[in-house]
């Protein structure tokens, strides 16, 4: 995902906030919430989060190759040990990672690739994606990914085979670059790449329903944090796992050294 692209697609996006053609009659303006931080996980080794989701007691990770390589890991949310289940080097640029029917799925990002591991990192098999790769969820029996655009793609588990595509609008207004997915009763909650926010999408019709700036994690993190994520330009937030037995949410970005658990909240 390269940066200039990126800077279009957040320009893109801030525009349409501002206009007031983006609230148009197709969707309602979207509510605006709020993430209350509950608590806080410093990671043992950093990575690249691409896509991030939660099994039992464990965060599930896909790392991309910026300041590092592409891996599957585990992550510990009381302790914060990551745990390396497979390095696949500089192979591919690891993205979006979602587990379904006890098998893990990941996307590569432009070698057009969708790989399914067991649930200890073993490879199982590979598929084909005609389109890149970005985030990456599923509904209990469809695949749902992004390829950079404004639709949501659900695809066949067992082909990777398009079924159909919803676009996703803010107001009337598309909005791309939506990036690390995860779906939580019944909704889609995204990154926007390069931005601060996270919205949360109805998946019928691709209304997005209520966004939350993130900025106030900034506030949260130590100097030497922000002084790591100013670094890198690449170094934004991505990263949304949803715990439902205790109905935590848990936020990061791409190679942040903390991983905030908390809960979505609409404001009235």
């Amino acid at each position: 995902m390269r940066m200039s692209f990126a800077r279009l697609i957040a320009a893109g996006f801030a525009a349409a906030l501002m206009s007031g053609s983006a609230w148009a009659q197709t969707c309602a303006a979207p509510k605006t919430m709020t993430f209350e931080v509950q608590s806080q996980v410093r990671r043992d080794i950093l990575g690249f989060t691409q896509g991030l989701e939660v099994r039992g007691d464990k965060l599930f990770e896909s790392t991309g190759l910026i300041a590092g390589t592409t891996r599957l890991t585990t992550i510990d949310p009381k302790t914060g040990k990551v745990t390396v289940l497979a390095n696949f080097g500089r192979r591919f640029f690891g993205e979006g990672l979602t587990i379904l029917n006890n098998q893990i799925f990941q996307l590569s990002w432009q070698e057009h690739q969708a790989f399914v591991y067991d649930l200890s990192g073993k490879l199982v098999r590979s598929m084909r994606n005609p389109q890149e790769g970005w985030g990456l969820t599923n509904d209990g029996t469809n695949l749902i990914f992004t390829d950079g655009g404004d639709r949501l793609h659900y695809v066949n588990p067992a082909d990777f085979k398009v079924l159909r595509s919803v676009p996703v609008k803010v107001g009337a207004t598309p909005l791309a670059a939506l990036n690390e997915l995860e779906m939580v009763d019944g909704k889609i909650y995204s990154n926007v790449f390069q931005t601060w926010d996270i919205v949360r999408i109805e998946p019928r019709t691709g209304c997005v329903e209520a966004i939350a700036r993130m900025n106030a994690l900034w506030d949260r993190m130590s100097l030497e944090e922000r002084r790591h994520i100013q670094s890198d330009s690449n170094f934004v937030l991505n990263g949304i796992a949803y715990d439902s037995a205790q109905k935590i949410f848990y936020i990061t970005g791409k190679n942040w050294m903390t991983i905030y658990a908390g809960r979505f909240v609409d404001q009235r």
